[in-house]
């Protein structure tokens, strides 16, 4: 495949991929944002229902037993066993606004007797000025509503809760409250909360965890409603820490669901570009496969073509000896021809998996020795040693002699192929309680370290340029790789280029 192609196929991809995760982004904001929704209205109903209630307790005259009195000057305190008060505030029927406040008190004496003492004191036109700032939505962020001047004329005491509503919203009731409430409406998260009078700018109930600051801040306040005990703005103040944890918390399914989405897309997109750069790669390696595989073949054949050619010469004819030569050549390279094909067709049996295996003990000091046998003549040619270090205990393995000796006689041909000169080659088998190990060391010209992990692949051959001074077509390694790896056994190779290397070939005893 072109490289053009490829690069135009990775940017579809990746624009593609983009597009998508920005679509289940878009996806899990507005999901997000419905889920905030729904949300903010169950608090908001939840805060509305914590309103309500506590204006229905509060309408309720509860007098509480108090240690001092504003009243006492024109009572006659003697025999007096207790002393209750309260303060009624008088409400504006037209706008629902405070006008006055009426404060009273009862003195119980020791014979029963009840003694009732009221004082009405309403407000100034420059108090009840105020109020109509804190209409709704005011909110505790928006203080500067509230000129300080005004604050500065009026008594603000008087229209600060008394003891007995304090005594009533206090932290541990207002939590309770809060925490039913927003249960009904299935919200189980974690909160804090505050009672904030707006008009003096002071909490009556301070925040348990969260800083003054931040909690006049949150999103969620409600303002207590007017009644005969309260009289200034105050307000029920919540808080969430966790409040985005909720939202996910809530959206868990379709959280995971975008995840596992999210990594599919990726992975598919993984996955293509991967086999597009594996389907290159394999395109490359099979062009300079056949590439190679053209080059060994036209040897032998043109090599034939010219012996044909010979053998039909009147010369040639006339002499009985010359003939023989030229079919000594002919037989010569259609055994080398015939050996390629083989060794293709082996690659291809094994790569199937149609390759049966022969197994038998085999003396593998016996089988080293015949190869170097048969292949001295060749090491001689080039005018090369070839040293044997048999120094295994062990020896005998069960395994298939013919594919082993083949094994070995690629690895040994190798390392004469890729010495520079005269090849130096070095045998050595050695053995523990588990393994024979069989190495063969050069000192060739070595394989250069990013080329390590695809020496053992069919076809690959490390890149030399366009020189076919080496012969072969890369299936020697591939042919190794698997015979190693069904005797179940495994095969490392180290090497620094130029400098040599050493294939190490570790097979089990065990059948």
């Amino acid at each position: 495949m072109k490289k053009r192609i490829i690069v135009s196929l990775f940017f579809v991809v990746i624009v593609t991929t983009f597009f998508l995760i920005l679509a289940i982004f878009k996806l899990y904001t507005e999901a997000e944002k419905v889920q905030r929704s729904i949300f903010v209205n169950e608090v908001l109903t939840a805060g509305n229902t914590v309103v309500n209630q506590i204006d229905a307790i509060l309408k309720n005259d509860t007098l509480m037993p108090v240690a001092d009195s504003t009243l006492t000057e024109s009572i006659d305190t003697t025999d007096v066993v207790s002393v209750q008060h309260s303060r009624k505030f008088l409400i504006d029927s037209t706008n629902n606004q405070p006008i006055g406040v009426i404060m009273t008190e009862i003195y119980l004496k020791e014979d029963n007797v009840r003694v009732v003492s009221s004082d009405t004191t309403y407000f100034s036109d420059s108090f009840r000025m105020l109020f109509p700032l804190y209409k709704d939505p005011w909110s505790p962020k928006k203080q500067e509503n509230v000129p300080e001047s005004f604050l500065e004329k009026v008594d603000v005491n008087m229209v600060q809760l008394d003891s007995t509503t304090k005594d009533i919203l206090n932290p541990s009731f207002l939590k309770n409250l809060i925490k039913e409430a927003l249960r009904e409406e299935t919200i189980e998260a974690k909160f804090d909360f505050a009672l904030y009078n707006a008009f003096t700018t002071e909490f009556v109930v301070e925040p348990a965890t969260i800083p003054r600051e931040v909690m006049l801040k949150s999103d969620y306040v409600f303002r207590l409603k007017y009644n005969e005990k309260v009289s200034s703005p105050h307000y029920i103040i919540l808080y969430f820490p966790t409040e985005r944890g909720i939202f996910l918390q809530r959206m868990s399914t379709i959280v995971i669901m975008i995840l596992c989405l999210v990594f599919l897309v990726s992975a598919i997109s993984f996955v293509s570009l991967y086999s597009m750069y594996r389907q290159k790669k394999v395109s490359e390696v099979t062009n300079e496969f056949v590439d190679n595989m053209t080059h060994e073949f036209k040897t032998p054949i043109s090599t034939i073509s010219l012996a044909c050619e010979a053998m039909g010469d009147s010369v040639t004819k006339s002499d009985p000896e010359l003939q023989a030569t030229y079919v000594n050549i002919i037989r010569d390279e259609n055994e080398r021809l015939q050996s390629m094909v083989t060794n293709i067709l082996q690659i291809a049996q094994l790569k199937k998996g149609q390759v049966k295996m022969n197994i038998e003990l085999i003396d593998m000091h016996e089988l080293v020795r015949k190869v170097v046998d048969s292949i001295a003549l060749l090491v001689n040619s080039n005018q090369g040693t070839l040293n044997l270090a048999l120094n295994a205990d062990n020896y005998k393995i069960f395994g298939d002699k013919e594919h082993l000796t083949n094994v070995l006689v690629n690895l040994v041909e190798n390392a004469i192929k890729y010495s520079q000169g005269c090849p130096e080659i070095l045998i050595n088998t050695l053995s523990n309680e588990k393994y024979f190990m069989l190495s063969v060391t050069d000192k060739g010209i070595g394989i250069p370290k990013k080329s390590l992990p695809e020496i053992f692949n069919n076809f690959y051959r490390v890149p030399r340029g366009n020189v076919h001074n080496v012969k072969g077509y890369g299936l020697g390694l591939g042919y190794v790789k698997k015979i190693v790896t069904m005797h179940k056994g495994k095969i490392e190779v180290q090497s620094i280029e130029g400098k040599g290397s050493t294939f190490m070939i570790s097979l089990p005893f065990k059948k």
